[in-house]
């Protein structure tokens, strides 16, 4: 266990990353967005990062018990509420293949369940897969937003929101190597720390995507967000 500045530095970190996952909520329950799919998938996504650390910023992050079964059942969320928000920012044929894809992933994590049981065996598979989707749709997301001369403000926000998730899964790989495939010494707090620093990176990120552009009407084309944010 590590103590002095580093253990004062990891307990400022990691209570500020879990706070901070709070802040899109806030922005769209202030912006009374909650109808906008896109976004509040997207205050979702965070706000269970956020409750899935909430023992740890109250002083429980001992309890293992309880830390297990926030992370199965967190793993068994991830990707899905992911697939989700892409699926509410993307039109046309490309809203098709993520639909499709998330039905295709709700079905492989019930096989996985049913084959490997309600554990870290079968929760180690599941996030593993649910990271290449999120990666590979992020930065498909990302590649669509560059290819355009011309943006509207839910385009803008979103594109936040893609870059803090690639952000985000491109550095979890390196925690599910170690972590979770127990590749190399893993170090806890070293972990941990990894883990808080992009997640308070990628929190501020979507935050700032949300805070500066949506819900500005003024900036939208007609047919954006209001016209494909619902099933």
């Amino acid at each position: 266990m590590k103590t002095g500045l580093y253990s004062i530095l990891y307990s400022i970190i990691s209570h500020a990353a879990i706070i901070c996952c709070f802040i899109p909520l806030l922005i769209i329950v202030n912006r009374k967005l909650q109808i906008e799919k896109a976004y509040l998938f997207t205050a979702l996504y965070w706000l269970l990062n956020g409750l899935l650390n909430t023992p740890t910023l109250l002083g429980f992050g001992t309890n293992h018990a309880l830390n297990l079964q926030l992370t199965l059942l967190y793993n068994l969320l991830d990707a899905p509420v992911v697939l989700l928000v892409f699926m509410f920012s993307t039109t046309g044929v490309n809203r098709k293949i993520i639909r499709w894809t998330l039905l295709a992933f709700l079905l492989f994590e019930a096989s996985m369940i049913a084959w490997k049981g309600y554990n870290m065996t079968s929760s180690t598979i599941i996030i593993g897969a649910g990271t290449f989707f999120a990666i590979a749709f992020s930065i498909m997301k990302v590649m669509e937003y560059l290819q355009k001369m011309e943006h509207n403000s839910q385009e803008n926000s979103m594109v936040f929101v893609y870059g803090s998730f690639l952000f985000d899964y491109g550095i979890f790989i390196v925690i599910y190597l170690f972590s979770y495939l127990g590749v190399g010494k893993n170090n806890f707090e070293d972990t941990f720390m990894i883990y808080y620093i992009s997640m308070l990176i990628s929190t501020l990120l979507s935050s700032l995507g949300l805070w500066m552009f949506a819900g500005k009407p003024e900036l939208q084309e007609p047919g954006s967000l209001n016209s494909y944010s619902r099933l």
